[in-house]
């Protein structure tokens, strides 16, 4: 179903949650949490008028199916600039938006706020579900994230997209799942085979695009610092720490950092006591050392759910995308709330 929303309507900005205190407040609390969030969402709008990256009308594709599991359908909206590509025009960027929820629960309409200002500014952006924990448990999210990948790529010349600029956005888990295809994408097929239900030798692996630019927001970086005895993630994981610590180590984005990683954008609210802000550090930290591109916001006095609808946060990853998928590529983004690595 297609519908074209003009800019002068206003429009629902997202919210999320993660790690640390899913060891310790329970899943039943985080759940309360998140729909919490979702009507905090549902209350919360901004004027398009205001939006100074509103070039675009959007025009929006709900509903599409990018992978069908047995009786299971995974759906994706796609939000489109709504000026028509035709074979004659140029492609355009692409992101893909991943929601949170500590694995467990979220939809991709909670990212709908940050895909219309991806659209409004001239970006493609695709919102998506995800196979969910604890029915589901670790990796099936991760290759879940690389079918939808896959299935932008495929659809490319349909969506009027440029598969080679395409970028990933997550918040909390969806920053999770972000950063682990971001960190794997340019490892061997059996390092990628440790975080996914497919065999190394699968073609679906070969399929896949490096994304040109990631943007993390809050995301848990290292699940090895976990106690040993702790069952908290044991219905994403499958285990404690010391019954799995294969799992533990990769699921861990921190494991894969190398040189090779996608360039990434780090959003972290340094009030953040779900998952500390120490978790994107230690990898930003690692990638830096390693020469990767990647940026690094702090969002002073917010927390990880304030963080989540902060202006602040879409504004950086707008600009981000902005500046890393549409040309010039190599030039740097100036972020007016880029902060220098330091205390928490």
């Amino acid at each position: 179903m297609m519908r074209l929303l003009n800019l002068t309507e206003r429009q629902h900005s997202p919210k999320r949650v993660s790690i640390r205190r899913i060891c310790t407040l329970g899943r039943r609390r985080l759940l309360v949490a998140w729909l919490a969030i979702g009507i905090t969402v549902a209350g919360t709008s901004w004027s398009s008028a205001a939006d100074p990256d509103a070039a675009f009308d959007v025009q929006i594709d709900q509903g599409r199916v990018y992978s069908i599991l047995g009786d299971l359908e995974l759906k994706c909206d796609v939000y489109q600039p709504a000026r028509g590509i035709d074979a004659t025009e140029e492609k355009r960027p692409v992101v893909v938006l991943i929601h949170g929820g500590a694995w467990t629960s979220g939809s991709r309409r909670t990212m709908s706020g940050f895909a219309m200002r991806l659209a409004r500014g001239g970006i493609v952006a695709v919102t998506i579900d995800y196979r969910l924990a604890p029915r589901w448990k670790f990796p099936a999210q991760v290759d879940d994230v690389r079918q939808a990948m896959n299935w932008v790529n495929e659809q490319a010349d349909q969506l009027g997209v440029d598969p080679l600029r395409m970028g990933l956005f997550g918040y909390s888990a969806g920053g999770h799942l972000a950063c682990m295809i971001g960190t794997l994408v340019d490892e061997t097929l059996a390092t990628q085979a440790t975080a996914s239900c497919w065999a190394a030798d699968d073609p679906r692996f070969t399929q896949l695009i490096k994304p040109l630019a990631i943007c993390a927001g809050s995301p848990p970086c290292d699940l090895t610092q976990i106690p040993a005895s702790s069952g908290g993630l044991a219905y994403f994981l499958g285990g404690t720490p010391a019954e799995l610590p294969e799992a533990y180590l990769a699921a861990s984005p921190l494991t894969h950092a190398s040189a090779g990683d996608s360039p990434t954008l780090f959003i972290h609210g340094n009030k953040d006591a779900i998952v500390p802000i120490r978790n994107s550090r230690s990898l930003f930290t690692a990638q830096r050392a390693a020469g990767v591109d990647s940026e690094y916001v702090t969002i002073d006095n917010q927390g990880h759910l304030l963080t989540f609808i902060n202006p602040q946060t879409s504004d950086a990853m707008i600009r981000f995308f902005q500046s890393r998928l549409t040309s010039p590529f190599d030039e740097p983004v100036n972020l007016d709330n880029q902060q220098p690595l330091g205390g928490e």
